[in-house]
């Protein structure tokens, strides 16, 4: 057995211990984490005070301190979050989540179309795929598949994927759209965040002021297969409390225009983190790939 099977092994053994302890304990735990981040110097701390100051360039230094302050608190939370979503008992679940707009979404799957469940990369964005799918199942409608990117450890990746199965049923690679359009054609939802930098088949998109390499994926996915696009999000509203909320579908996704349906996705992120602005995931370097002759901000 090689060392990194033997590590991996530990590690995901110590992420089903801590997931057997009271929930509020977990989350507990995850903003001890977030203060650790938030104290030490590293790579992603500083990534994240990057984005935070130019996305946000009215705030005063003090209040990019603070904000990127609890930021990796929530990141840490988030960790512990993603912990729980995938090894946590069911009864830890309850009356945790509120759901708003329950019905767009029911209408939609109850007429038998699948549709693609669009949102953005909130520090709870795992947690709340699967508090919405418990709705679901609870409602006797189909729960949503998840489309994920392989994490680059295939020892870990085995369990994420085992771990998921048990709440979304089916995970897709992000390149795999066949499938993903199977699922959708079969009446389930398909989860799916594409909000983080890409590098082909994308458009440079305004995001927070910033000129931000957007997937154009969901409006092609949305045009070429007439798919509904059902936007969702997830967001801490307590230290052991969250809040779904579905969103009517945009109203260009679908259209020829992808430029117009980006612009809209993103103006939607962009209201939606700001109302949490702490919440979103600053870690990423959003940012990175720009147009020829732009310079880049990391």
């Amino acid at each position: 057995m090689s060392f990194k099977k033997i590590k991996t092994e530990i590690m995901v053994a110590l992420a089903k211990g801590i997931c057997h302890l009271p929930l509020p304990f977990q989350m507990m735990l995850g903003r001890g984490l977030g203060h650790l981040f938030s104290r030490l110097p590293n790579k992603r701390k500083q990534i994240a005070q990057t984005n935070l100051k130019h996305c946000f360039p009215a705030l005063e230094p003090q209040a990019i301190k603070k904000l990127l302050h609890t930021n990796l608190l929530a990141t840490g939370q988030g960790v512990t979050e993603m912990m729980a979503a995938l090894w946590a008992k069911d009864n830890q679940m309850n009356n945790r989540f509120q759901i708003k707009g329950m019905d767009v979404l029911t209408q939609a799957l109850q007429d038998g179309q699948g549709v693609l469940l669009m949102s953005c990369h909130t520090t709870s964005i795992e947690w709340g795929i699967r508090g919405l799918n418990a709705a679901l199942k609870a409602a006797d409608l189909p729960i949503g598949h998840m489309l994920a990117r392989a994490n680059n450890n295939k020892i870990l990746e085995a369990h994420y994927i085992k771990a998921r199965k048990a709440f979304v049923e089916k995970v897709i690679d992000k390149k795999d759209i066949r499938s993903l359009i199977k699922s959708i054609k079969s009446g389930h939802g398909v989860y799916y965040a594409p909000d983080q930098n890409f590098s082909y088949q994308c458009e440079f998109i305004p995001f927070f002021g910033q000129t931000a390499a957007t997937a154009v994926g969901p409006a092609k996915l949305a045009h070429s297969g007439k798919l509904k696009v059902i936007p969702w999000f997830c967001f801490r509203t307590g230290p052991c409390a969250w809040q779904i909320e579905i969103c009517p579908e945009l109203p260009s996704m679908g259209s020829a225009n992808f430029t117009q349906a980006l612009t809209e996705m993103n103006q939607l992120f962009e209201s939606k983190i700001s109302q949490y602005p702490e919440q979103y995931l600053w870690v990423h370097r959003r940012f990175k790939n720009q147009p020829e002759g732009v310079e880049g901000i990391y």
